[in-house]
């Protein structure tokens, strides 16, 4: 990963940017085809397939490389989303990308990651129809864009650049969707869990309340509801959740309170005991008296299987608190 330091001055800003385009831009669009492969090791069954929606993929950026690409921001994120569009193609899934600036300085360069129905991105003034340099960017051209003082990225939400432990145990991308349905058992959303760690909630245009999974129409959840971390029970696959919202969350074997956690960056090892417990595949877990539910299953390991319904057997006792 490039680690160049930020320019102490302006004039120092364009061979930054050209640092960038040249050396960060092609790493970037690697980690975002190798997210997209992650995603989809698993083909979903179709049911689930088309319940899937928009896929957002966020760039992060250190806030001295946000600073010295926001004159081509909206050119580096069309570009971006032209290869991830092509590299989804090979799943049937569409995606796009978006930067947004971390504000922390000891943050890494870059860090990707995949966001599912989040709030639509405001629109932007259309981009001039030129293509992103193939190495070196015009100077000419960003000392006019950097005069006009160009509007700065979106800010990421706190845990943008969270770093989450390599090889956790049992954890395999791709291997699980969550389901969300209605009080009637209507299936109305599922999301893919990318990453062991994942924030759901409602959608919210807040940067410090901002969730990895969104959910649509969902006025009784909190911005930011909950959090799952996947963790193995005695061999057995399963997520810690820890309740962050207002209503409680409901389970076949009792209820989680809420933590009501503020805005900010999350301290997991903060939230009460009472507010966390254990979610394993196929168990249904309600948020508040008017839902939804959410349920976690996982994606049938091969092609043969892909098509037909995912049944999970479940300990009635497995479903624990803390």
């Amino acid at each position: 990963m490039i680690e160049t330091t930020s320019p102490g001055h302006a004039d120092e800003r364009v061979p930054f940017m050209d640092t960038l385009l040249r050396d960060a831009l092609p790493e970037i669009k690697l980690a975002l085809g190798e997210l997209i492969d992650r995603e989809n090791l698993r083909a979903l069954p179709g049911k689930y397939a088309k319940l899937l929606p928009e896929s957002l993929l966020v760039v992060t950026l250190r806030p001295d490389a946000a600073e010295a690409l926001a004159p081509l921001a909206q050119t580096v994120e069309r570009d971006l989303t032209d290869s991830v569009m092509r590299h989804g193609s090979l799943y049937d899934r569409a995606y796009r990308v978006q930067l947004r600036r971390s504000e922390d300085g000891d943050a890494p360069l870059y860090r990707v990651s995949a966001h599912a129905g989040s709030a639509p991105v405001e629109e932007q003034a259309p981009a001039p129809d030129e293509p992103l340099p193939a190495s070196r960017p015009s100077y000419e051209r960003a000392d006019a864009a950097t005069e006009a003082a160009p509007a700065p990225l979106p800010v990421a939400d706190p845990d943008a650049t969270r770093i989450e432990e390599v090889g956790v145990p049992g954890w395999q991308p791709g291997r699980w969707v969550l389901v969300v349905e209605d009080l009637n058992g209507q299936e109305r959303e599922v999301f893919r869990l990318t990453d062991s760690y994942a924030t759901v909630g409602r959608r919210s245009d807040d940067p410090q309340l901002r969730t990895t999974v969104a959910l649509s129409d969902v006025p009784h959840v909190s911005r930011r509801q909950l959090a799952m971390v996947w963790e193995e029970r005695d061999g057995k696959p399963g997520f810690k959740v820890y309740n962050l919202g207002l209503n409680p969350l409901h389970l076949p074997d009792g209820d989680i309170r809420g933590a009501h956690v503020g805005k900010g960056a999350l301290n997991l090892d903060a939230v009460p005991k009472d507010a966390i417990g254990w979610l394993p595949p196929g168990v249904p877990l309600r948020i508040g008296d008017q839902g939804p539910v959410l349920r976690i299953d996982e994606v049938p390991p091969d092609e043969e299987e892909a098509g037909a319904d995912v049944e999970v057997d479940v300990d009635p006792d497995a479903t624990k608190h803390e």
